[in-house]
């Protein structure tokens, strides 16, 4: 096996980087990349074996990361006793801890708001083109467990389906990573996702954003 020179590898994720920012998986080049990091097309397949393994070098980690965070804050949420999740989110000294949560959130996308950039917005072509949906589907089946074990009778009175919960769900988590698509500065992420919240707590069709795990569920108040 041949001895890889000292400086390629980081210069490959440099470059790479750069090259998918620019151009989307699909469009990148790897000869470009190559070529622009002193090295030779084969030697990224030594070390990645193909195009999308370079890219998830890129984006793996954070993109678990994240994903651990949304899944642990929600189901710590869901493990509380039923009449806790009820009332929690009227809750002042609640209210502070899920403010940190949020912040906890931005802190993380803008520590490495690249990588944050290349799986939401250049990884069609690849395993992580769907990132979005799968957050989604965590955030639905939390909502759909809310719904059920608080005897919220949203979906069994007809007044809503599960399909829109899935919609509302999806529309909440496309709109909270439009802070990554637009490039916004993490003082206005923080104002667009409060904003967002806001939104769906005040929406005219009896909907609203469960602030307590970040999930959408319709309820009865009206």
């Amino acid at each position: 096996m041949a001895n890889r020179i000292e400086g390629v590898t980081e210069k490959l994720i440099e470059i790479s980087k750069r090259e998918f920012l620019a151009n989307g998986y699909m469009n990148a080049s790897m000869r470009t990349i190559s070529e622009e990091a002193g090295t030779t097309p084969r030697a990224i397949y030594t070390r990645y074996g193909d195009k999308e393994g370079l890219f998830a070098a890129l984006v793996d980690e954070p993109a678990k990361e994240l994903k651990e965070l949304f899944t642990s804050y929600m189901e710590g949420y869901s493990r509380r006793p039923v009449d806790m999740q009820k009332t929690l989110f009227h809750n002042d000294e609640f209210e502070q801890e899920y403010s940190g949560y949020m912040q906890s959130i931005i802190d993380m996308i803008y520590s490495r708001t690249e990588e944050y950039r290349l799986l939401i917005c250049c990884a069609e072509g690849t395993k992580y083109a769907t990132y979005i949906d799968e957050i989604v589907e965590i955030n639905e089946s939390y909502t759909l467990k809310f719904i059920e074990e608080t005897g919220n009778d949203v979906i069994t009175s007809g007044r809503a389906s599960t399909q829109l919960i899935h919609l509302l769900c999806g529309a909440y988590m496309y709109g909270f990573f439009e802070v990554v698509r637009h490039g916004m500065s993490r003082e206005d992420a923080m104002t667009h996702i409060w904003q967002l919240q806001a939104f769906f707590l005040t929406a005219g069709i009896s909907c609203s954003t469960h602030k307590t795990t970040g999930n959408v569920y319709v309820h009865c108040l009206k």
